[in-house]
């Protein structure tokens, strides 16, 4: 529990022991009482210093970088890497122990091109594991740089990080709060704290009002917290917790603790990997003993022949062409408006089966907009998004209203004057923002879409006075006189509070009495517009207000209701039922109130029959166990806490779902670093948000989501490609150097051989794999299992059977020549073609695993067409170069070694499409991709 929320301790030895009240739900006096502190006088400056000494500077501790080196060198913790560092370690002795005749590339030339790849690949993983760490640093940038505080009796303005506990705290609207305070005076005092709670609406405070001693954060109205700001009115508050020990600071806690999350392609990608690592420790080991056991030969030309298997066993282009895959993902998503903060999340999204997504700001605008009107008598639906003016009233029957009545033109008056909000368009972007209260911007973009903006009411009304919103009274006044000098009283508030007041009522055809029908029918609309989770708000007025302040809210002449709401963003319904069609479950996880909540997702459709909501408060006093059953049948979770958003994330996650949590606020940011994949909002998020994610939405458009959704399932898909295509070629490898080896007058490929080809020739067509273009079907599949590998047991068989078929042509080669050698190593030569340009021709095979290469829609890919033609290209100049063919051990070959390195290496194609022929003939339900029928969707 934070300082916060426990009472603050007086300094001093003999301080009596916590009160067992929290301190938000404390009477002000027996608080003030209890902490000694004067509500006036506040501490003196020897005090503030000695609770400075004991709490420690107001701001959160500095975030611990790693540094450059560290990171680097933190790409070689992994076998593959290892192995390879072992390997060229190897080719190293191997070296010195050559012949000293020999060129210094000759002898070095294997172990120079291992290292090279090794610090290719580690460079490569440092840009692309490269994060800042910059969420606590965001948090920072929350806290007020200065703060207006009572010393000895004085007003005084000190920097933030000086406020200490006990401080009194001067608070005004526009001020940034910097520290968790207890509120001692308020008047008509409220404090904007979306980022912090997830509401967008501000949050009414009243020192004075009783307070559950376990209400949450969001019903704390005695309480203002770091990172929020006043919106309006005037306050006095008793710091209680600064630095790490306020509410933000124990988010800051909470981000640092979930520490770095692997994505499930980390993670497919290290079972992989250690996969090949076993598979090659154990064939060298297979194939050292063999030549020990054999005899014969020299150690270091066994320990070289070990040192070939392993670099043809790894597939050393895999995580360079992987980071370049992601990396070119992550540009065509940029352009779609989804910025990625982290390689890898470019293919979680795609697996995602749960979206948890936070309502403000998120499926919703943060803005609240007037959705429906009632005036004269008359239901009216009001057009347009957030505070922009452009819209219009629409009747029942959907017409554009024109003509507005006196009943609006009064409401619209009304509404503009009693108002201490001003609206403001941003040139630059097009946006409208508001300065102020949420709630009055709305008030006030209504009356301009009825063409009544205050700048064309103000200067026919002349301000005379104002009775500010009092959580007591619930309404608000402000009198003005009109050009014929009569002095109006413009009243808004709630309705319960001004009916009671009103013996007038307005419509088409004057002012009249309001009868008792009327009363009737004006509660049954207001509950009607409540029940739509509409926050309604009563618009009255009086004209010739009698001077007496008593009498200036009676007799009231009701105008009208207005029903406002933070609307959904446009688009969201029809991502939410494209997330629905791709097998996806959408919930909803947000600090607003459980109906409001319910209403936008049924709104969206996120809502389905037989769904449940749950409460902050319920999820308090609910087991993980009893979580654990019920949290597949909870579709809203409604009033949360930042904690509670962490632990229904665990809780997805502990059911073996693949969860993406999408928000905007500080309140977000540890379930957002928790989560496989954090989403934020770019343009109204907060920099907490942003900085703890792995994809930020620059248009704040969940309809982006879906966009990311595909694109992640497309990378995917692309990735299995080509990961196909580099094993089978490696296995090709594998199997000749493995078979090749028992035969000791048969020379081997060459380290730097089997390098050239698994990064140069077959680099190009993998990484063009890589960016196929997708399956338009692919958003009607289901999530991939999160337990399936990387490759399926089709795959498996697939590389088995080309390897096993390049390898043994390239042995067939051997087999055939003539046993001297000079002519075995020419025919070694001719094997290194062989199994260089035969991967050129099946990666057209690699497009699908099932389906015949010339079924292919398009059949010709440009951009595999050109890297098999650039890899050819660069193959060539390895053979034709003469001062080349040293280094890569090569000769000039005569055209009947042309004509029989083109057939084999051509024969893959007719081979593979067989035994695609053959699979689709024993398995006929799989020569489409799988697709999703609405009874076998598991997450929708």
């Amino acid at each position: 529990m934070s300082q916060a929320a426990t009472a603050l301790r007086p300094a001093g030895p003999n301080a009596p022991p916590a009160a067992p009240i929290p301190v938000h739900a404390e009477e002000v006096g027996a608080f003030l009482d209890r902490v000694g502190v004067s509500s006036s006088g506040g501490l003196s400056d020897a005090e503030a210093q000695k609770r400075l000494a004991e709490h420690g500077k107001n701001r959160l501790p500095e975030t611990k970088k790693k540094s450059a080196l560290v990171r680097i060198l933190e790409q070689f913790a992994n076998p593959l890497v290892l192995t390879l560092l072992a390997a060229a370690a190897i080719a190293v002795v191997v070296g010195f122990t050559a012949d000293k005749d020999e060129s210094f590339l000759h002898r070095f030339g294997d172990a120079i091109a291992i290292l090279l790849i090794v610090i290719l690949n580690a460079f490569l993983g440092y840009y692309q594991e490269r994060r800042a760490e910059a969420a606590l640093e965001a948090l920072q940038k929350l806290s007020a740089p200065n703060a207006r505080v009572r010393r000895g009796g004085k007003t005084v303005i000190i920097a933030a990080e000086d406020v200490a506990p006990g401080d009194i705290l001067e608070l005004e609207a526009g001020d940034s709060i910097p520290a968790d305070a207890r509120l001692v005076q308020t008047i008509s005092f409220a404090t904007e704290e979306a980022a912090l709670t997830g509401e967008s609406a501000a949050a009414v405070k009243d020192a004075l009002a009783p307070v559950a001693r376990d209400a949450p954060l969001g019903d704390r109205v005695t309480m203002v917290f770091t990172g929020t700001s006043v919106v309006r009115g005037k306050g006095r508050a008793v710091v209680t917790a600064t630095g790490v020990s306020t509410e933000l600071g124990r988010i800051g806690e909470m981000i640092r603790s979930v520490g770095e999350q692997k994505t499930p392609l980390e993670e497919r990608l290290d079972r992989f990997g250690s996969v090949i690592l076993r598979v090659c420790l154990a064939l060298s080991a297979v194939l050292l003993g063999w030549g020990f056991i054999r005899g014969g030969r020299p150690w270091h030309e066994l320990l070289l022949e070990g040192v070939s298997l392993a670099v043809a066993a790894i597939p050393e282009g895999l995580p360079a062409i992987t980071t370049i895959t992601l990396a070119l993902g992550m540009q065509r998503m940029a352009r779609r408006g989804a910025i990625v903060r982290k390689l890898p999340a470019v293919e979680t999204l795609g697996a995602a089966t749960i979206i948890a997504s936070d309502k403000t700001g998120t499926l919703t605008q943060n803005e609240m907009t007037v959705r429906n009107v009632y005036a004269g008598g008359r239901r009216y639906t009001v057009t347009g998004e957030g505070y922009n003016p452009a819209g219009a009233l629409r009747d029942e029957g959907g017409a554009e209203v024109v003509e507005h009545s006196a009943p609006l033109t009064y409401l619209f008056a009304t509404v503009a004057l009693c108002n201490n909000a001003s609206l403001d368009e941003d040139r630059a972007t097009g946006r409208w923002n508001i300065v102020g209260d949420p709630t009055e911007g709305a008030l006030l973009t209504l009356a301009a879409k009825g063409n009544y903006s205050r700048e064309s009411v103000a200067p026919s009304h002349a301000f005379v006075h104002e009775l500010p919103f009092d959580s007591d009274r619930k309404r608000m006044t402000v009198i003005t006189r009109d050009e014929r000098g009569r002095e109006i009283a413009h009243v808004k508030g709630s309705v319960d509070v001004l009916l009671p007041l009103c013996v007038k009522f307005a419509d088409d055809k004057g002012v009249r009495a309001l009868s008792e029908d009327d009363r009737v029918a004006i509660v049954a609309e207001a509950d009607r517009m409540s029940a739509a989770a509409l926050r309604v708000l009563a618009i009255c007025r009086r004209v010739r207000v009698s001077h007496d302040e008593d009498d200036i809210e009676r007799e009231l002449t009701f105008l009208g209701l207005v029903g406002m709401m933070d609307p959904p963003r446009q688009g969201v319904k029809e991502a939410v039922a494209e997330c629905r069609r791709a097998g996806i479950r959408a919930v909803m996880i947000t600090g607003d109130h459980r109906l409001t909540a319910t209403a936008i997702a049924k709104e969206i459709g996120l809502w389905d029959e037989g769904d449940e909501a749950l409460s902050g408060a319920e999820l308090a006093a609910m087991s993980d166990e009893e979580l654990g059953r019920r949290i597949m049948h909870l579709r809203v979770f409604a009033r949360t806490t930042a904690e509670q958003k962490l632990r229904l994330v665990r809780a997805f996650k502990a059911h073996g779902h693949i969860v993406a949590m999408t928000g905007d606020g500080v309140n977000d940011a540890p379930a957002l670093r928790e989560a496989h994949i954090g989403v934020a909002m770019g343009r109204g998020g907060t920099d907490v948000a942003r900085q703890a994610a792995d994809l930020v939405l620059a248009d704040d458009n969940f309809a982006t989501i879906v966009e990311a959704v595909r694109e992640g399932r497309a990378i995917y898909r692309n990735i299995q490609k080509f990961i196909f295509f580099l094993l089978s070629s490696n296995m090709g490898l594998l199997v000749a150097v493995f078979v090749v080896s028992f035969f000791g007058k048969w020379p081997p490929l060459t380290p730097l051989m089997i390098l050239w080809i698994n990064l140069v020739t077959n680099g190009l067509p993998a990484l063009a794999l890589g960016i196929d273009p997708p399956d338009p079907q692919l958003m009607s599949e289901a999530p991939r299992p999160r337990d399936e590998g990387l490759l399926v047991k089709r795959d498996y068989l697939g590389i088995l059977y080309v390897g096993a078929f390049m390898g043994l042509a390239a042995v067939a080669l051997y087999a055939t020549s003539e046993q001297t050698e000079e002519a075995l190593l020419r025919t070694r030569a001719v094997a290194f073609s062989l199994l260089a340009l035969s991967p050129l021709f099946h990666a057209w095979s690699c497009r699908s695993p099932v389906i015949s290469l010339f079924a292919s829609k398009p059949l010709i890919s440009l951009p595999l067409l050109l890297a098999v033609a650039a890899s050819a290209a660069i193959h060539l100049i390895a053979l034709l170069v003469p001062a080349l063919r040293p280094v890569f051990r090569t000769y000039a070959m005569s055209s009947d070694e042309w004509m029989l390195l083109l057939v084999l290496s051509a024969l893959i194609v007719p081979a593979v499409e067989i035994a695609k022929l053959v699979y689709r003939r024993i398995r006929p339900e799989v020569a489409g991709p799988a697709r999703l029928t609405p009874a076998s969707k598991p997450h929708g």
